[in-house]
């Protein structure tokens, strides 16, 4: 296992986006367009030698990077934070992941939703069954949350490059009495974050039905194990050299 800077990522297939070598034609065999694109974008970037598109610093992304360090105060000091490390698969160079962190049979990322509606789609009962039993079904279709395909496969491709066995899905939601410390803390990094409003954030009421910290972990399939690095192995065929 070996460690490249994530400015390295560069034309390679990543984790965060592997989900999309999994999409097939409608007979079944080829690759699907959002693979199709997806390695064409991988292509164009080792051509160009440079990303496709500049670094936006989204709401949604300032809110979970600012809040990781508040959900990690939640959990066992076993866990190891890697977020800013990117790993290259043991074998297959061309294939790359930054997993949040792991700890030692077990990989994990962490979401901290922007909305209510997005945290209730990750956590709330028959939900997270449906995301741990559900996705080698061909009948499944995605109905827990819009982006559940793309962050369980997010963490088949981290524990197969990490070589994990478990992986969780950590999921953190603060308490409204979290927030003053939460805002205090983004003085001199995220404005919009300190001088917003409680209502205008997300939180959780305290006391309420659902927790703060939630985690959904699972054994990785070796099923989708061989399924994905079947498909990442045959998608490199159609990379070209940078």
């Amino acid at each position: 296992m070996s460690i490249i800077l994530n400015t390295q990522r560069l034309g390679n297939f990543t984790s965060s986006n592997i989900y999309k070598l999994l999409s097939k034609a409608k007979n079944g065999k080829d690759f699907g367009a959002p693979a199709l694109t997806y390695i064409e974008e991988c292509n164009i970037a080792r051509e160009m030698g440079i990303h496709l598109a500049n670094e936006t610093r989204a709401r949604e992304l300032d809110w979970g990077k600012h809040c990781e360090q508040f959900a990690f105060d939640h959990i066992s000091t076993e866990y190891i934070i890697t977020s800013d490390v990117t790993t290259v698969h043991p074998t297959l160079p061309f294939w790359v992941g930054s997993a949040d962190g792991y700890k030692e049979d077990t990989v994990f990322d962490l979401k901290c939703p922007m909305t209510r509606k997005s945290f209730f789609g990750l956590v709330a009962g028959d939900n997270i069954r449906s995301m741990i039993d559900g996705f080698t079904r061909n009948n499944f279709k995605y109905k827990a949350h819009t982006d559940a395909e793309k962050y369980y496969w997010q963490l088949v491709s981290n524990a197969i490059i990490l070589g994990k066995k478990y992986a969780e899905l950590i999921v953190y939601m603060p308490y409204q009495s979290e927030l003053l410390t939460i805002k205090e803390a983004a003085k001199d990094f995220y404005n919009w974050i300190h001088y917003s409003a409680d209502i205008e954030l997300p939180y959780l009421p305290d006391g309420g039905k659902f927790q703060n910290i939630n985690i959904i972990r699972f054994e990785v399939p070796q099923s989708d194990i061989d399924l994905l690095t079947e498909c990442v192995t045959e998608a490199a065929k159609h990379l070209i050299t940078p």
